[in-house]
């Protein structure tokens, strides 16, 4: 059978039956229509079937956490034959690698799409109105995550050539059985990223929504957008008034205790600084694959700090992030003995509520740190002092209350924040790539497998984007494949 696009209409999430946290998925067989949607609460059910989508360890449960952080110089795999092996030494071609992050974005899009082509004819009694425009504009910012999300791991970044290159493929609608899409440029990506965004926040309510996107996690995924794209003005913009929404809406950041003791914090769930978390619980979750497993020392032992970045977070002994890191010098991987990891320091975020099981940790999408460090970022591009001092401040007195940022902040300071408190979220390499940096992978910990071209590489390098799935290539002949890949 064809597979993803080719087929963008054979299957349909539909959710009938729920667990306590999520509604469980029943995919059928039937080609969309418009019977398949109709009640508000069968579009609750559909809309809920979508973020069951995310919590897949092929997508937020794990891969897409990970894919962005091994690619860069913060972290990295234990050795050449674990999951992240083949992102974190990029040897990468049409076969040998995972195709989900092209598959499962694409699904997404479909299923949201079904959503959204049947919803504004739904019958509904006044009181479902303001529920219905909800799942309207979830389904709408579904959609632009999604199309962001394969856009910046196929494409190249927005800022390379101005969005020229070949990013995912827009798809706004119900699509005939035979559909043969081609790619979009970047830049038609981000203006349908951006349009679905800004459609979807006026619909989103404000209060906090559990497990699913409202409209402060929408305005700070918009503000990551404009960054991305470098529509500095915009990024800070929609990044203030997230803020200002959310800490009006009971959201703050951890403070410094709470941060360093777990409390309310990454050992908690649904937190204070929690935009979008995919909820996991003992009975709904990615398992072994998950995220927090594979960061695990005495779980799968697949990914750990790297040396580079555990140097630049010993600039401050009393960064209260540490408590996120972990020392062992008792593993007996034989990984990390073949490869000189005496004692490797291990990355404690996702490990979640339950002390015996870190598998039932949520994975947070959008935090609002990442918000702070939006609006710095632009600010010190904007050449606004005030607000780069006003926006990283707090990151940097959180982590340690004996700090404060004086001075001219420097785009420098605000990278370096950012790495110190995104690394595991799946940041770096998108971040570094944007801001045209040069990747450094040489000493420490890195495995001497590493072939040259990725020790050290920048936007131009053709690995730093991966191929579109040869399953795709074969079963479309309008794809398109990404340059430096074979056909």
């Amino acid at each position: 059978m064809k597979k993803i696009l080719y087929i963008l209409t054979i299957f349909t999430v539909f959710c009938i039956s729920c667990s306590e946290d999520w509604l469980e998925l029943r995919p059928t067989t039937q080609i969309v229509s418009t019977e398949s949607i109709k009640t508000i609460k069968d579009a609750g059910y559909a809309i809920n079937g979508i973020y069951s989508t995310f919590q897949s360890y092929e997508y937020y449960g794990a891969r897409m956490q990970y894919y962005g952080d091994v690619t860069g110089d913060d972290m990295q795999a234990t050795g050449t034959n674990k999951r992240s092996s083949d992102f974190y030494m990029m040897m990468t071609n049409t076969d040998n690698i995972y195709t989900s992050l092209w598959a499962l974005p694409h699904r997404v899009i479909r299923y949201a799409n079904n959503i959204l082509s049947q919803i504004d004819a739904l019958t509904v009694k006044t009181t479902e109105l303001a529920q219905r425009d909800d799942i309207k504009g979830q389904a709408l910012a579904i959609r632009a995550l999604a199309l962001f999300d394969v856009t910046r791991v196929y494409g190249y970044t927005y800022l390379k050539d101005n969005g020229a290159s070949l990013g995912g493929c827009v798809i706004t609608g119900i699509a005939e059985p035979n559909y043969q899409p081609s790619r979009n440029t970047v830049g038609e990506c981000y203006d349908q990223v951006i349009k679905d965004l800004t459609d979807a926040i006026p619909l989103l309510q404000e209060k906090k929504n559990n497990g699913k996107i409202n409209k402060w996690a929408a305005k700070s995924l918009l503000s990551r957008v404009y960054l991305y794209k470098g529509d500095n003005a915009n990024a800070l913009t929609q990044a203030e008034e997230a803020i200002a929404g959310a800490l009006a809406n009971g959201y703050r950041l951890w403070t410094n205790d709470e941060y360093a003791t777990g409390t309310n914090s990454w050992k908690a769930s649904l937190t204070t600084e929690g935009l979008f978390e995919v909820i996991n619980n003992p009975s709904d979750r990615a398992g072994n694959d998950g995220i927090a497993y594979l960061m695990y020392s005495t779980g799968y032992n697949d990914i750990i700090l790297t040396s580079d970045f555990v140097t630049l977070l010993d600039e401050d002994p009393l960064d209260v992030r540490h408590n996120l890191t972990k020392l062992d010098t008792t593993s007996s991987s034989s990984y990390n003995k073949q490869w000189n990891i005496d004692s490797p320091i291990y990355l404690l975020k996702y490990t979640g509520p339950d002390p015996t099981d870190v598998r039932n940790g949520n994975v947070t999408v959008l935090r609002l740190s990442e918000t702070y460090l939006n609006a710095a970022e632009a600010a010190v591009k904007l050449s606004d002092n005030t607000k780069a001092i006003a926006y990283l401040n707090p990151i940097v007195n959180r982590a340690n209350p004996a700090n404060t940022v004086t001075g001219t902040v420097t785009l420098a300071q605000v990278i370096k924040e950012r790495r110190k408190e995104l690394v595991g979220e799946g940041h770096r390499q998108f971040d570094a790539l944007r801001n045209n940096e040069t990747i450094v992978r040489i000493g420490g910990w890195h495995i001497p497998n590493l072939i040259d071209g990725v020790k050290s590489y920048n936007r131009d390098y053709f690995h730093s984007i991966l191929p579109v799935p040869k399953y795709e290539m074969d079963a479309n002949p309008n794809m398109q494949q990404n340059p430096g890949y074979s056909l």
